[in-house]
């Protein structure tokens, strides 16, 4: 009798403890988006410009005509990662042999705690010691910067761009409004979900949580975490209308 009350005890406990656990996992991922908005706004006040989303876009996959830098390795030392930050030669593509070491580097601030959904290959890249030494390693990121809505004219409407930088001088649908980098978890290396890969940035077409790659995708339940332009980080709720949050990644869309 004492077990099966205990046991009822323990089923009634049990949600509760959960749910303050993703409570708890939810926080750290709003702080390292508001860490991550910190540094990406340090950086405008510093440029005057936000970092350019991808540097030199590969016109061809795996063909070294492009380095293929991404913004967050360019704001790394504003988020006090000075020391790994000039352990990158950014004159070398981003999975080149002189980048390997500091590719390999996992950062907590990049990595969202609730993550469960694991792509092949994404285990691999935070094991770098275990790998052959003629395989391209690189950490993860579970968030991609926002290069606009899909589908919407004129393209690369958002943010954080291939090749060329944006200025918030040209967010005229207002800072508040403007998402600047999204959840994306769980991606490995084949979905481009590293670091220092520049292909993490990508257009939004879908509503959130429907496809892992290259769309707003998070393992929190309900929703995904965004950061907006002015620093401000929102759970944004699974059910929101497309037409709406296309709206909000475009940066001069009038609406």
């Amino acid at each position: 009798m004492v077990v099966a009350i205990i046991g009822g005890l323990v089923a009634l406990l049990l949600p509760a403890v959960q749910a303050a656990r993703e409570a708890a996992r939810r926080h750290q991922c709003q702080n390292n988006l508001h860490q991550i908005g910190l540094a990406l706004n340090a950086y405008h006040a510093a440029f005057n410009e936000l970092p350019i989303g991808c540097l030199e876009k590969r016109v061809a996959p795996k063909k070294p005509d492009g380095r293929q830098l991404a913004w967050s390795a360019t704001v790394l030392p504003q988020l006090d990662e000075q020391p790994l930050w000039q352990h990158i030669d950014f004159s070398a593509a981003y999975d080149s042999a002189r980048n390997a070491a500091a590719a390999r580097t996992e950062l907590s601030v990049y990595l969202c705690p609730s993550t469960t959904h694991l792509a092949p290959g994404r285990e691999g890249a935070l094991v770098s010691s275990a790998a052959p030494p003629n395989l391209y390693l690189a950490a993860a990121i579970d968030y991609g910067g926002n290069y606009g809505a899909a589908q919407t004219s004129p393209a690369a409407n958002g943010v954080l761009l291939y090749d060329r930088p944006v200025s918030l001088h040209e967010v005229t649908d207002g800072t508040s409004n403007t998402l600047m980098v999204l959840e994306d978890s769980g991606r490995g290396a084949g979905m481009d979900g590293e670091w220092i890969n520049g292909e993490n940035i990508f257009d939004v077409g879908l509503p959130i949580n429907l496809q892992v790659h290259n769309e707003i995708w998070s393992d929190h339940p309900g929703g995904a975490l965004v950061l907006r332009c002015d620093g401000s980080v929102a759970l944004l709720d699974e059910s929101l209308d497309v037409n709406v949050l296309h709206a909000a990644c475009t940066r001069a869309g009038d609406d």
